[in-house]
């Protein structure tokens, strides 16, 4: 037996202890990522539980067992690739140990049979997209909250191999709660796997995992790093310190509360006025929410259109398609971008206006944004109850309501961050906010139908029209002026502040 042992290994040696001679010994947590065999692996929660360390290191192994094999290691910035994962490969010697070498030129490290890990930055879709030539068998993502949703997407498409000796091995990531990227993640790995209990089978047949990692299971972490955590205000405490997804630094609308602001859908009375809030989109998401007024000024989404790809004049045919043949929307609100000329293209308002969906222009003047935002959060507060929770007890309740069958709001909304840069009371743009964008249009101009409905073959922006302003002589039919509680609400106005 010791004979045929030998000619085992001899025709298929073992594989070297690549983390042994780099002088890691992983955590029982980080053990459990390295073992998992599942395609798509995130490894993420708490501040300090040594995930970008295991995410090189996985890496390494990799490399030095799979010959040929390129991988992708991926951070927002090359700063951000600096302080984490190249500062762990520092630490290690570039793994001279196992015969890598580090090109500082190329920010690439080569190994003896071929493989190679190229550092990248990816913080926008251009970014992303010059590695279109390129392919990957192993992706390593980094903070990958941070990164654009759509960012990660065009990237995981770079994964394959055009030879048959060198496998795919799938997809790594390491995150904290927050960022960018959060309401996706959140919504693929850890709603997906309820909190990691467990794996799943996405649409294309690849199984995805979360592994969740808290502080406490890092005992190289010292008690300093660990009280300066604890110090952080509750918000903060609850992402970093003990991994939690429902919060993070950085969050837009920390009012919302999922058990307050979702209901289930019910009939809704025909006499309560309905509008649309949409955000026009083709390879972006393209949204549109339907909410209704009761007689308390509350807001009710009842219905949401979430999709890529889809055409103009598709878009429109299937906002009709959606409704109910006696549904009236008062006014439909909609990027202002959409009136705009493009080359000898018509308008898209134009094109939605030939297949009998009439537009208002939303109006995205100076400092509209942060005024739209404070709407919203004006709307996600709490007043007094409504019929349907006063049945349940309630006293008070919000001013939004959302039906269960929103999920791109319900999902996007609450995972939206603040800008990094410019006016912090704005939200990050380069996150998924495009349903977040539809609420905004539909809650900022409730009330203010009385407002230039433009013709269609008009272009408001382009004449120096403001969409802001009411219209001075309108015709009886356009002029529409919401009241609530018999008091008229003016344009763009607060009906509880008046």
């Amino acid at each position: 037996m010791d004979a045929l042992d030998k000619l085992i290994d001899l025709l298929d040696p073992p594989q070297p202890d690549v983390f042994q001679q780099l002088g890691y010994t992983p955590t029982p947590r980080q053990q459990v990522f390295h073992d998992a065999a599942e395609f798509d692996v995130l490894f993420g929660g708490a501040a300090g539980g040594g995930k970008s360390k295991a995410l090189l290191m996985h890496g390494l192994r990799a490399c030095s067992h799979s010959p040929g094999l390129r991988v992708g290691a991926f951070r927002r910035t090359y700063g951000e690739l600096k302080e984490s994962l190249l500062a762990e490969l520092a630490n290690v010697a570039y793994g001279k140990d196992i015969g890598a070498r580090w090109n500082g030129t190329e920010y690439e490290l080569k190994f003896p049979n071929g493989s190679v890990i190229m550092f990248r930055y990816a913080e926008t879709l251009p970014d992303a997209t010059r590695r279109q030539g390129g392919q990957y068998q192993l992706l390593l993502f980094d903070e990958r909250t941070l990164l654009a949703p759509e960012v990660v997407s065009f990237l995981e498409s770079r994964l394959r191999s055009g030879r048959a000796d060198i496998p795919v091995l799938g997809i790594r990531s390491s995150s904290n709660p927050g960022g960018p990227g959060h309401g996706a993640v959140k919504q693929r790995y850890i709603a997906g796997t309820n909190h990691g209990e467990k794996v799943i089978t996405d649409v294309r047949g690849r199984t995805v995992r979360f592994i969740p990692s808290k502080l406490s299971d890092n005992p190289h972490v010292n008690a300093e790093y660990a009280d300066d955590l604890k110090a952080l205000d509750p918000k903060l405490r609850k992402a970093f310190l003990d991994g939690d997804w429902d919060v993070f630094a950085g969050q837009m609308f920390t009012e919302w509360r999922h058990d307050r602001h979702v209901v289930e859908p019910m009939t809704l009375p025909a006499q309560w006025r309905r509008y649309n809030g949409l955000d026009w989109g083709f390879a972006a998401p393209w949204c549109v929410l339907w909410a209704a007024v009761d007689e308390d000024g509350r807001a009710w989404v009842y219905r949401e259109l979430y999709a890529t790809q889809v055409g103009e004049a598709d878009q429109a045919r299937r906002i009709l398609a959606a409704e109910d043949s006696g549904e009236h929307i008062a006014a439909r609100y909609a990027d202002d971008a959409m009136w705009a000329t493009r080359g000898d293209a018509k308008p898209i308002a134009d094109v939605y206006a030939d297949e009998g969906v009439d537009l208002t222009v939303a109006g995205k003047g100076a400092g509209s944004r942060v005024i739209g935002w404070q709407r919203v959060h004006t709307y996600l507060g709490d007043a007094p109850a409504c019929p349907h929770h006063r049945a349940l007890g309630w006293t008070e309740c919000p001013r939004l309501h959302v039906f269960s069958t929103c999920p791109e709001l319900i999902r996007t909304l609450p995972s939206l961050p603040h800008a990094k840069t410019g006016n912090p009371e704005d939200a990050d743009t380069t996150a998924e906010d495009h349903a977040p964008d539809a609420l905004r249009y539909l809650l900022t101009n409730l009330g203010g139908e009385a407002r230039f409905h433009f013709p269609a073959d008009s272009d408001p922006l382009a004449d120096g029209l403001d969409p802001n302003a009411v219209n001075p002589d309108p015709e009886p039919s356009t002029l529409q002026v919401a009241t609530i509680g018999g008091f008229p609400i003016l344009n763009g106005g607060d009906p509880w502040a008046q």
